[in-house]
């Protein structure tokens, strides 16, 4: 029970018909957490593990929220395969599912794309044998979903079928539904006095300032595929929270526990100094507390990678072109140190820089040119140990984790 009042009731009333609108329970431990739809990587689903841990811990429920509203191509599903390489032996790649219906253009909210079908691509190719039961299960799992309402959906709930094994899900709700909660409704009617603190709030963080007149919602255009700001009095038939909304409206009213990965755990901190500014430290106070979660796992590729010279590569390359002096830097720093004084002497001091290095690169051609070599040796196997190494193929490709929490 709290003695917290926002927009003019009670917050304990306001969390009761919130969770109810929604059929959460109200009576229950609630863990909520989320992304944008689609099958991600081992880093996300890892989010899910420990909520469903915790939950379980306490006798409570996992929510799973869809950023349906967002643009990424949640139909985009990569996996690792052989191919045959130019001069005829097969190489690691990264293939795509084929997606059906075609043509979709980017730049459409998921909430409004239809769901899709998956086929293997006709580039010829080779599943390696360990990784083939995954891939078929992510194509299981989403031609299970197809009769979902939309991708965003289709592609949730397959995740959720394939994290089945390591977490239990037991509600999935869409953000564009937090968007229409009165709560939410409330926020929008009384976000007028709110949107100084909401800019000031968001100073240095990867999250713009709002203009004047505009909402902390998206509006999405079923007649034309897209969305754009939500303004003051402006009406839609479909509303989605942005990313410090949706966060406020799921820790205020919804969730005794939020689960953030690691971009959501620092731009969280500035939903949290917005709502203590307006509503007042009770409030922020009142928020569900959140937790960090992510992972690093690989897939089992590291014996498709051929040997490799680790220190033939571009970035080495780069760094000697631009420091060809040899002496650790001492040389270059001590020329930069020099373009000091008026617009004519730094120009003067830059040009001798320039000329200086010009000159070592002459005497370390020799130097330069067998990197070169080498690099163009390295080429197809640093590109084979990028994809083995890539932390980002969906999560059912993944071996053993390593995880932060």
């Amino acid at each position: 029970m709290t003695d917290v009042r926002v927009f003019g009731r009670d917050l304990d009333g306001w969390r009761a018909e919130s969770r109810a609108a929604l059929g959460l329970p109200t009576d229950r431990f609630v863990v909520m957490t989320g992304h944008q739809a689609g099958i991600w990587h081992a880093g996300i689903a890892e989010k899910f593990v420990v909520g469903a841990r915790l939950a379980a811990e306490r006798g409570g429920v996992l929510v799973h929220v869809v950023v349906d509203h967002d643009l990424n191509d949640a139909s985009l599903v990569a996996f690792p395969a052989l191919v045959d390489g130019s001069d005829g032996a097969r190489r690691l790649a990264r293939l795509a599912l084929e997606r059906s219906p075609r043509g979709a253009r980017p730049g459409i909210p998921n909430a409004l794309r239809k769901p899709i079908r998956t086929m293997r691509p006709e580039r010829r190719h080779e599943v390696p044998a360990d990784l083939e039961p995954g891939l078929a299960s992510i194509e299981r799992a989403i031609a299970a979903e197809r009769g979902r309402e939309n991708l965003a959906m289709q592609m949730a709930h397959a995740a959720n079928a394939l994290l089945a094994p390591h977490a239990r899900v037991d509600h999935t709700l869409a953000a564009t539904s937090l968007a229409a909660l009165p709560f939410a409704v409330a926020l929008r009617t009384g976000f007028a006095s709110m949107r100084g603190a909401y800019n000031e709030a968001v100073v240095g963080e990867r999250i713009g300032p709002l203009a004047e007149r505009e909402l902390p919602f998206w509006r999405l255009d079923r007649a034309s595929m897209s969305r754009a700001p939500l303004l003051e009095a402006e009406t839609a038939d479909l509303v989605a929270p942005r990313a410090l909304a949706l966060t406020a409206i799921a820790r205020l009213v919804l969730c005794d526990l939020f689960i953030h990965g690691t971009g959501g755990g620092r731009y969280d901190r500035a939903m949290e100094r917005w709502i203590a500014a307006t509503l007042g430290e009770k409030a922020r106070s009142a928020l569900a507390p959140m937790e960090v979660a992510t992972a690093t796992k690989h897939a089992p590729l590291e014996r498709f990678v051929p040997a490799f010279d680790a220190s033939a590569t571009p970035d080495a390359l780069r760094a000697l072109e631009q420091d060809p002096f040899g002496d650790e830097g001492r040389t270059k720093a001590a020329l930069r140190a020099a373009i000091t004084g008026s617009r004519a002497e730094k120009r003067a001091a830059y040009i001798a820089m320039r000329r200086a290095i010009e000159e070592a690169r002459r005497a370390r051609a020799k130097q330069l040119a067998e990197l070169r070599m080498r690099i163009a040796a390295n080429h197809e196997a640093l590109e084979a140990h990028a994809l083995a190494t890539d932390r980002t193929w969906p999560f059912p490709f993944a071996a053993s984790p390593a995880s932060n929490r």
